[in-house]
Parts: C-alpha cells; sequence; structure tokens
C-alpha cells in the first residue's frame, strides 16, 4: 500500500495534535469524510495510528516508526542548529560513519566543503544527497532496504560495517531519557547502530529536544556511551546538564 501526500498531510497534523477528527481532515484537506474515512482505515492497517469514534489518535510515538518522508519534514528548523553546531566535529582527512536519521543528514551536506573525506552510511537519503560529490568517498552499509525508512539494516549491513573503521560515528534516536539514554523503536536499527559504534573513535547523538523525555522499547547507548549530545536548546530538565556537563552542546 502506497502513501498518497494527504496521508503525509494526515500524519503531520497529527504528529503536531496528537488526534483528530474526521470534520477536521476534511475541513483542511478539502476532501469528503468519507475519502478521510478511507485514508485513516489504511494508515491504521500499515500501524501509523489508531480509529477511534469521528476520528484517530497517533500512535507512532510509543509503538511506531515515522516514514522517512514523514521526519524530513519535521523540526527543520531544529536540525539545522543541530548541523550547525555539530559542524565543530567536522575536519578534513577524516573518515565518518552517518546513521540514517533526517538529523544527522543535515550535518552530511555540510561534508561537500571539506576535503579528502571517507564516509559510510547505512541511510538511502544521505546516499543520494551526496552521491554527486567530487570531494568525497561515500560508502553504502549495504543489506536489507527497509521501506518507506530509508535505511539499509540484516546482517549484511552488520558484517559490511565490521570492515570498517571511522573516526567519529554521528547518530540520533527516537527518544533520549535521563534514566535510559538513547532508545529504538526497532531491534534491527540498533543493531547497525551498535555496529557503527564499535568501530569509531568518537560518537556524537543528535537529537532536537522534542526526542529528550521519551522511552521506546530498544535501549541502544547508555548516557555514559556518548561522547557528545547535540540538541538544539537548553533542556528544561536540569538532569541532563548535570550527568552531561561539557558533553551537551546546545
Amino acid at each position: 500500500m502506497l502513501y498518497t501526500e494527504r496521508h503525509h498531510q494526515i500524519l503531520r497534523y497529527l504528529e503536531t495534535h496528537s488526534s483528530v477528527t474526521v470534520q477536521e481532515l476534511s475541513k483542511s484537506l478539502y476532501a469528503s469524510p468519507s475519502t478521510i474515512r478511507r485514508d485513516l482505515s489504511e494508515l491504521e492497517s500499515m500501524g501509523f495510528l489508531q480509529r477511534v469514534h469521528g476520528g484517530a489518535v497517533l500512535t507512532t510515538g510509543s509503538n511506531f516508526d515515522t516514514p522517512a518522508s514523514i521526519r524530513r519534514t519535521q523540526q527543520q528548523e531544529e536540525k539545522q542548529r543541530i548541523a550547525d553546531l555539530a559542524s565543530r566535529f567536522l575536519s578534513n582527512s577524516s573518515n565518518y560513519f552517518f546513521d540514517s536519521s533526517s538529523t544527522v543528514s543535515f550535518l552530511a551536506l555540510k561534508l561537500r566543503d571539506y576535503l579528502d573525506v571517507r564516509i559510510a552510511t547505512n541511510g538511502l537519503g544521505i546516499l543520494s544527497s551526496l552521491s554527486s560529490s567530487e570531494n568525497l568517498v561515500v560508502l553504502s552499509s549495504g543489506g536489507y532496504l527497509r521501506s518507506p525508512y530509508d535505511e539499509f539494516t540484516g546482517n549484511l549491513a552488520v558484517q559490511c560495517i565490521s570492515n570498517m573503521n571511522a573516526d567519529t560515528f554521528f547518530f540520533s534516536c527516537a527518544g533520549f531519557s535521563a534514566s535510559q539514554g538513547a532508545m529504538e523503536l526497532s531491534d534491527e536499527n540498533v543493531a547497525v547502530k551498535r555496529a557503527f559504534f564499535k568501530k569509531s573513535k568518537q560518537h556524537i547523538l543528535l537529537c532536537d529536544i522534542s526526542k529528550f523525555d521519551r522511552e521506546f522499547f530498544f535501549n541502544s547507548f547508555n548516557i555514559s556511551e556518548l561522547d557528545y549530545v547535540v540538541t538544539d536548546r537548553k533542556p528544561a530538565n536540569s538532569l541532563y546538564i548535570e550527568l552531561l556537563g561539557d558533553r551537551l552542546i546546545y
């Protein structure tokens, strides 16, 4: 079942409001109530929302990952600020690992300004955006393509990564908490990130503030494993500042 632009708009609305009625969507999207009901049923079958009487509620935050096409449109200003802050860790003649996250993809674009740089990633979007750069050597982890998340996972990806080495691994997460650290919705995603982590010297989490204090099923990294956490503004919870100290950049 394919996404439509209307599906995209419904999910974006739910990301902001958490719940919505058929009438609200019908009015804002200029579609008939029957069309909206059909859209909601299709999105429910894909696991992105739950139908309730007269509308729907978002379930992505607790149990389901968000498609790459949606993630790329969210918190763009925050992600750009994070990329600007994290660019201090970029330099010529370096090797990098990048995960498949939309946050990290903003930073990856800055590599076009550097010379003698080699990167490896499991992110299809990053591979595509950097494919035309003459200054970079860009490698794919290979593996199983998880669609519509635009990421390569599986044993083939892990095995490929085990044969590479990098100075720094840049990655994001689904959620981040003071007690659990970085978390994900997919164990396959965690396996690839742990493989990148093991084969890199420095580990930098790029995480916008909306992901703080959100917990998910799979743990990926403890706070003690992170060399730096880069976010877009000061966390409201001072515990993060106490735990991370100079490792927190905002």
